[in-house]
């Protein structure tokens, strides 16, 4: 016979009044109750039915409802593998000399192994009549637990007792059975094939790092200079080959560049002062905020209720909330901060497969509502600022934000309209996304009143986003409006010490900072100089062969993004392009657009430092295929090419080219 499992959409009130009346689900925080209601499975188990053996995976806790079940330990069963942790978790084998049942009754739990860090079950439950249950999986029960530190005790001190109250001997091993040797683990293929990569990369920083130095001399680059070039060489390196974690190679950068004197601390170090670095800490720390206070969650569930119960209505709904916040937050990083808890939160509640298609196009989806546009909107990244004061007074004045906005709007929508194509044609799938409006109401019930917790964070936001609306009244830069919000979150303990420390990321931080000064110390040392005057022998192709020469300059951009970050390369190619647009009779305005649009693209990881705060934040959850979203962001950047093509006509009919 086999478990039957009941849909509970439609019992979502009797579940919710189990759990609440249950001595150990009433002291959990109602969040994360109402998180974890979808995935509580009503199953029914026939009079005599196995529901799980000792030894076996512990992956479900059951809440007994109606029924009696058996509980009997038996010998031999294997509890965890590993010894020397803390309690109940040290116990390696349970062994019984003689079997002893408990009977359990309605409102008993068992199978509370999965609420502990013990693997499998140390008992076998049968049932002795017809049985109904409340079953909740490990995963989510985990996920509940992680956040209710004192449920988790209630459990191993549950288990405990279980466990003495039938005089189980324990003993502790290491082996998978007792008496049997250990096994040697024989490593996977895939790791074994990336430390040849490893190896390889390694080699080739140790190779083209003293090459590059040697070069440098040869050249006749100053002693400064060439040094730099050999430690930016080895900091490619180890993030071409991913040989440590992303901001590593950028504390490696600053430490020898101060070793050696290259540079004075305040240029490499600069980073850790930008107005950038704090505008992403602020918005990190806002981030932080809408997660740990709930509010993000609230909101999803309120999304939920508005948008259809289908996937087109939810990509929808993450692309159009990308796609608002653009022109209000001037940072990527920021934007992404934002809307990465909306994207976790749907994949979780909507029940989609983790990497499957679906969950991978509304990852797509999400990234692109924030990154996509940037170059449409002059509000939407500090560097669109520095590239407009590039421009002559008079473009400046004639392209302020509407101005700008309706120039770039023809590349906008062909860029939209492409994506959407080759989105659904890439990511085609036949998963129904579950959702239970009924079921949402009820959860959203569970929540209650919005928190003080949850006020302070939507008031928060609001101040943040009506701040950077009325910059030319107060003149307070986002930096510091951002900085001031969070600050005040953290004198009223909205955001907790603990969680500052653990919700910020602090790791892609040091990279951003370290990155910053990588630039700076590029400029002190002169690189930026002598990279500007190789490229000025393209002005011929500017003026006489306007397509061709976007092309090249794609590969130029394309070549110099695998070293040197987003907003240096389009600083550096638009100092050095941007006087001579004129003179090719070009407007600035198109040639500074075009600079920040081939600017945006990226292949690797590394080049993104956004994309890799969307990495920290969900992939690190397992939530989508990295493969197929590298693979879509290829095609993403060739379509921001033909849309600079396709809007070439527009140009000319307005008079820019």
């Amino acid at each position: 016979m086999t478990k039957a499992a009941m849909d509970n959409t439609d019992r979502s009130e009797e579940i919710i009044s189990r759990l609440l009346s249950d001595d150990t689900f009433s002291i959990v925080n109602r969040r994360d109750l109402s998180y974890i209601l979808p995935y509580v499975i009503i199953q029914q188990f026939s009079s005599g039915q196995s529901i799980y053996n000792a030894g076996e995976t512990a992956n479900h806790l059951y809440i007994l409802t109606s029924g009696e079940v058996r509980l009997t330990y038996s010998n031999t069963a294997m509890i965890a593998r590993d010894c020397n942790k803390l309690g109940i978790e040290s116990i390696g084998f349970v062994e019984r000399r003689k079997p002893k049942g408990t009977l359990a009754k309605g409102g008993d739990k068992f199978g509370i192994e999965s609420g502990t860090d013990i693997s499998v079950y140390v008992s076998t439950a049968v049932a002795l009549t017809n049985v109904t249950t409340l079953t909740i999986s490990r995963e989510k029960l985990l996920t509940l637990l992680a956040n209710n530190k004192d449920v988790k005790e209630v459990f191993l001190s549950s288990l405990i007792d279980s466990i003495r109250c039938n005089n189980i001997e324990v003993q502790c091993d290491k082996s998978e059975r007792l008496g049997q040797p250990e096994k040697k683990v024989k490593k996977p293929k895939d790791a074994q094939k990336v430390d040849r990569v490893k190896t390889v990369g390694w080699a080739c920083i140790c190779l083209f790092s003293p090459l590059s130095v040697f070069l440098g001399h040869r050249y006749g680059l100053e002693v400064n200079a060439f040094l730099f070039l050999g430690i930016l060489t080895a900091t490619i390196g180890m993030w071409v080959f991913k040989l440590v974690d992303e901001f590593v190679p950028g504390i490696f950068a600053a430490l020898a560049t101060l070793c050696l004197g290259i540079a004075p601390p305040e240029v490499v170090l600069s980073g850790f002062v930008s107005d950038g670095f704090f505008m992403a800490m602020s918005v990190l720390g806002l981030g932080a905020v809408l997660i740990t206070s709930g509010l993000s969650y609230r909101i999803i569930l309120l999304m939920m209720l508005v948008l259809p119960k289908t996937q087109f209505g939810l990509n929808f709904g993450l692309m159009s909330l990308g796609s608002v916040l653009t022109p209000i937050i001037p940072t990527a990083n920021g934007r992404i901060a934002l809307v990465s808890p909306f994207y976790n939160d749907i994949v979780e509640t909507t029940h989609m497969k983790h990497k499957d298609k679906a969950a991978t196009k509304l990852a797509a989806t999400t990234f692109a509502g924030s990154t996509l546009l940037s170059a449409m909107f002059l509000t939407s990244k500090s560097v669109n600022f520095v590239v407009l004061g590039m421009m002559p007074l008079q473009i400046q004045e004639n392209f302020q934000w509407l101005s700008w906005f309706l120039a770039a709007s023809v590349t906008g929508v062909i860029t939209l309209i492409l994506y959407l194509i080759v989105l659904r044609l890439m990511y085609k799938n036949n998963e129904t996304v579950t959702v239970s409006k009924a079921q949402v109401r009820k959860q959203l019930e569970l929540l209650g009143k919005l928190s003080f917790q949850e006020w302070a964070t939507l008031m928060g936001l609001a101040a943040f986003v009506v701040g950077i609306l009325t910059y030319s009244l107060h003149k307070i830069q986002p930096p510091w409006l951002a900085l001031s919000i969070l600050y005040a979150l953290l004198i009223f303990g909205t955001l907790s010490k603990k969680d500052f420390k653990e919700k910020v990321d602090w790791p892609f931080l040091i990279y951003m900072a370290t990155v910053v000064g990588i630039i700076s110390t590029m400029k002190n040392v002169g690189l930026d100089t002598m990279l500007a005057n190789k490229l000025t022998g393209l002005f011929y192709y500017m003026r006489y062969n306007f397509n061709l020469f976007i092309l090249i300059l794609s590969a130029i951009i394309f070549i110099m993004r695998l070293a040197i970050p987003i907003n240096a390369v389009i600083v550096l190619v638009a100092a050095v392009f941007m006087p001579l647009a004129d003179l090719a009779g070009v407007n600035a305005w198109v040639m500074g657009f075009i600079i920040l649009v081939l600017g945006e693209m990226w292949v690797f990881p590394y080049q993104c430092s956004y994309y890799m705060q969307f990495q920290e934040m969900s992939l690190s959850k397992g939530l989508y295929d990295e493969g197929s979203f590298l693979k879509f962001n290829m095609i993403v950047n060739a379509i921001k090419i033909v849309s600079l093509y396709a809007t070439i006509p527009y140009w000319k009919m307005a008079g820019l080219l």
